[in-house]
């Protein structure tokens, strides 16, 4: 099969180019699934550079040689026994794993779930690492009708799932952009009340809007607490999710900051989260796949990509901060998978 392969360590990620590797023999207790369609992230250009938490030395897990690649959307190939008719050959399914930038991917059944009938695959794949952002707003955050809630890379997968679910529970939404381009593109795509660009002094904007009051939340998914509590109201709350901090640089906090504000600051890992805790879990998943199926959350999709050949150039897109919403890059043909 083709697959985005990291034998080593790359410093540019934009020139990865498929390998040919062998297709992968699932173990007694995994599910085969083709990919249809992958969804580039900025942590996958972390992985491929060696920069992630996960490639840590003493505490990493992940190195090379590896397939790229986290999340995805594909039709199951083969499923064992120990599945008992939960999933079969043809279903169609979504998840997160390693080695998503591939032609097949062996994943045990916990890492997927089905794709609902009112999604497409290629919606499935591009918000599939999203209900982050719906259980950090809903279950971290708890984002109230009437509140202001502000989101750092609100231009992002994360960031602008974060705008949504905050909207459809009734806040008001200030969404950050890092340049001008940018925020002009959300002004017309997102549904929030303010987009402010991170230039100037940006953060009297957001003082203004909010009549020196400050913000009630901050969705920081870009390593932003430092500038988050300087637009906090007292007694607000940040949550830090899903990031992996601005070029791999973890940001630094005078903890007296957090004092003089009485404020609440929670990161939020919730792939740990959900292991721990599968009954929340579920109900996270039951909450965000309902606004899923329902319309109130719906992907935005940046460029069109097609074959693991684009990734390559989705990462540079990625890298040199064009993105806005989700990369989706289609792998293989549904109609055609569906007749294997």
């Amino acid at each position: 099969m083709k697959a985005i392969l990291i034998p080593e360590f790359q410093s540019d990620p934009s020139t990865l180019r498929p390998s040919v590797v062998p297709t992968p023999t699932p173990q007694p207790d995994e599910i085969l699934v083709r990919i249809t369609h992958c969804s580039p992230q900025h942590a996958d250009i972390l992985h491929a550079q060696g920069k992630h938490q996960n490639n840590n030395a003493k505490r990493g897990w992940c190195f090379p040689p590896f397939v790229l690649g986290y999340d995805f959307a594909g039709d199951v190939q083969s499923a064992p026994t120990s599945s008992k008719g939960r999933l079969k050959k043809g279903d169609r399914v979504f998840g997160a794993a390693i080695g998503a930038f591939a032609e097949y991917i062996c994943v045990k059944e916990s890492a997927i779930r089905r794709v609902p009938n009112e999604l497409s695959n290629e919606t499935a794949c591009a918000m599939s690492g999203q209900a982050v952002s719906y259980a950090a707003v809903v279950n971290i955050a708890k984002v109230k009708s009437g509140e202001t809630v502000m989101v750092s890379g609100a231009s992002g997968g994360l960031g602008s799932v974060c705008c949504m679910v905050a909207k459809a529970l009734g806040a008001r939404v200030i969404a950050l952009a890092g340049d001008a381009a940018k925020a002009e593109s959300m002004r017309r795509n997102m549904d929030v009340d303010l987009v402010v660009v991170m230039e100037g002094d940006w953060i009297k904007q957001v003082m203004d809007f909010t009549n020196g009051q400050g913000v009630d939340a901050v969705l920081d998914n870009t390593g932003l607490v430092n500038g988050a509590l300087r637009c906090l109201a007292y007694f607000g709350r940040i949550v830090v999710l899903g990031f992996a901090a601005r070029k791999g640089v973890m940001e630094e906090v005078k903890m007296n900051k957090l004092l003089l504000k009485s404020a609440t600051v929670v990161g939020y890992r919730f792939g740990e989260s959900g292991r721990r805790y599968s009954g929340e879990l579920e109900r996270i998943w039951d909450g965000y796949l309902g606004m899923l199926k329902t319309g109130q959350l719906k992907p935005m999709l940046y460029g069109k990509y097609d074959g693991l050949e684009d990734v390559g150039r989705a990462l540079k897109d990625l890298a040199d901060r064009k993105v806005y919403g989700k990369l989706v890059v289609t792998v293989a043909d549904i109609q055609e998978t569906a007749r294997l």
